[in-house]
C-alpha cells in the first residue's frame, strides 16, 4: 500500500492510521506544512485496515443527534475571563479532575509546538483553556490514552470534529471516556505557525512560553485579541505584529486542504457533548448577552447528557435550540472555504522571508492598512 488516502485533501491528519498500524509501518510526516501519514513499504502487509479506519472515508452525515441544546456561562467570572467563550471545557474538566481523572487536550511544548497532550491537574488543565488556531500534532496520543483507560480512571478527551471521530474510533465501546468536540472553523498550517513563533523570538529577541489568541482583557468576547508571555514572565498585548498569525487565520490563507471539504460540518456530531462560541446570543436570549464570553452546547449522547448534569453547581445555563445555534456558525453545516489570496500565499510562504509575508497579507503591512482602513470609512 503505498498511501493512506488517495489525494492529500483527503487527510485530515488526525493519525489514527499510525496507531492502528498492526506492523508499526506508519509515521507522520510534514508536507506542504501539515502532517501525513508516511507508510514504510518494507513493513507494510497491505492490511489495509489503516484506510478501512480512516474517519474522513466516512460519508457525510446530515442528520442531527442532538438531545438538548443550551447557552452556557460559568459561576466563576475569573474562569470566563480566561475562556474563549463561556468556560464550559473548565466545568467539565474540574469534574473529571475531582474523579482523579484525566484530561486530553491541546497545549504547547516547550518549542511552541501545539500538540495533544494529558493533564492531571488543574494548572495543566488551565494550560488547554482558550482556543489554538494550528493543528495539534495528535501523533502518540493514542498510545497514552490506551494506557490511561487500564486505570479506570474517567478520561475527557477534546479536539477538533475529526480528532474526536478518530479517537472514538480508537476506542470504541470504552465506557470511561468521554468526547468533546469544538465547533471548528478548519486548522492553520503547523509550519507557518513554527514561522510565526521564530520570526516573534528573533524580533523581540526573547523565548516565547504561551500564545492567547482570545485574550479578553483588551477587547472583550466578540474580537480575536493576542497576548504574548515570554519565558522571562513579560508580555505583549495585541497590535499589528503579535495579532498578525491571528489574521492569517481569518482570511484563511494558510488552512488544511481537507478542511475544505470536511465531512463533520454537520448537525450530527461525533462528541458526546459539541462546544464553541455562541455568536448571535444577541438575537436568541438577549438578557443574558455580553461580551465576557458565552458558550454553546450540544449534547449528543446519553453519556454527554450524564456528564453535563454533574456540572449544574457551576454554570448558567439557558435552553435554546440546535438551530439557535447553527444560525451564526456556518461549520455546523458545511466546510470553511480557501480565500482567493490562497494559491498566492502557499506559492510566496516557500519564497519569501516570513516578515515580507505579513507585510503582504496582513496588517504589518501598510497596503492591509489602508484596504482595512477605506472598508472601514465605506461602511459608515
Amino acid at each position: 500500500m503505498n498511501t493512506v488516502y488517495n489525494d492529500l485533501s483527503n487527510c485530515c491528519g488526525c493519525a489514527l492510521c499510525e496507531y492502528v498500524c498492526p506492523k508499526n509501518a506508519i509515521t507522520m510526516k510534514m508536507i506542504d506544512g501539515f502532517y501525513y501519514p508516511d507508510i514504510n513499504q518494507e513493513l507494510c502487509i497491505d492490511c489495509g485496515i489503516c484506510q478501512k479506519k480512516c474517519p474522513f472515508n466516512k460519508d457525510k452525515n446530515e442528520q442531527s443527534n442532538c438531545k438538548e441544546a443550551y447557552a452556557l456561562k460559568n459561576k466563576n467570572d475569573d474562569v470566563i475571563k480566561k475562556s474563549s467563550s463561556g468556560g464550559i471545557f473548565t466545568a467539565l474538566s474540574d469534574y473529571i479532575l475531582s474523579l482523579d481523572g484525566y484530561i486530553i487536550g491541546a497545549d504547547f511544548d516547550q518549542n511552541m509546538n501545539a500538540i495533544h497532550t494529558v493533564a492531571s491537574t488543574s494548572s495543566e488543565r488551565d494550560r488547554m483553556r482558550g482556543s489554538k488556531y494550528i493543528q495539534c500534532d495528535t501523533a502518540g496520543i493514542y498510545y497514552k490514552i490506551k494506557q490511561l483507560l487500564e486505570t479506570g480512571k474517567p478520561i475527557l478527551f477534546t479536539g477538533t470534529p475529526c480528532q474526536v471521530a478518530a479517537a472514538r474510533t480508537a476506542f470504541s465501546g470504552k465506557e470511561n471516556i468521554y468526547f468533546v468536540d469544538i465547533i471548528c472553523h478548519g486548522v492553520p498550517s503547523p509550519d507557518v505557525w513554527k514561522k510565526y513563533v521564530d520570526f516573534i523570538e528573533n524580533k523581540y529577541n526573547k523565548k516565547l512560553a504561551f500564545y492567547s489568541f482570545r485574550d479578553k482583557e483588551k477587547s472583550g468576547w466578540r474580537n480575536y485579541s493576542a497576548k504574548l508571555t515570554f519565558t522571562d514572565g513579560s508580555t505583549l498585548s495585541h497590535n499589528n505584529i503579535t495579532g498578525s498569525f491571528i489574521e492569517l487565520f481569518s482570511y484563511d490563507v494558510c488552512m488544511r486542504e481537507s478542511c475544505t471539504k470536511c465531512p463533520f460540518t454537520s448537525l450530527f456530531r461525533y462528541g458526546d457533548i459539541t462546544i464553541g462560541d455562541f455568536w448571535g446570543i444577541e438575537n436568541i436570549i438577549p438578557e443574558i448577552s455580553d461580551n465576557k464570553g458565552i458558550s454553546a452546547v450540544m449534547l449528543n449522547t446519553q453519556n454527554g447528557e450524564n456528564l453535563f448534569s454533574k456540572i449544574s453547581s457551576s454554570v448558567d445555563v439557558f435552553a435554546c435550540k440546535q438551530t439557535d445555534i447553527a444560525k451564526k456558525q456556518p461549520n455546523l453545516s458545511r466546510p470553511s472555504s480557501f480565500s482567493n489570496k490562497a494559491a498566492n500565499f502557499q506559492k510566496d510562504i516557500r519564497i519569501m522571508p516570513f516578515e515580507e509575508i505579513l507585510k503582504k497579507y496582513t496588517r504589518v503591512g501598510m497596503k492591509r492598512r489602508i484596504i482595512d482602513l477605506v472598508k472601514t470609512i465605506l461602511k459608515k
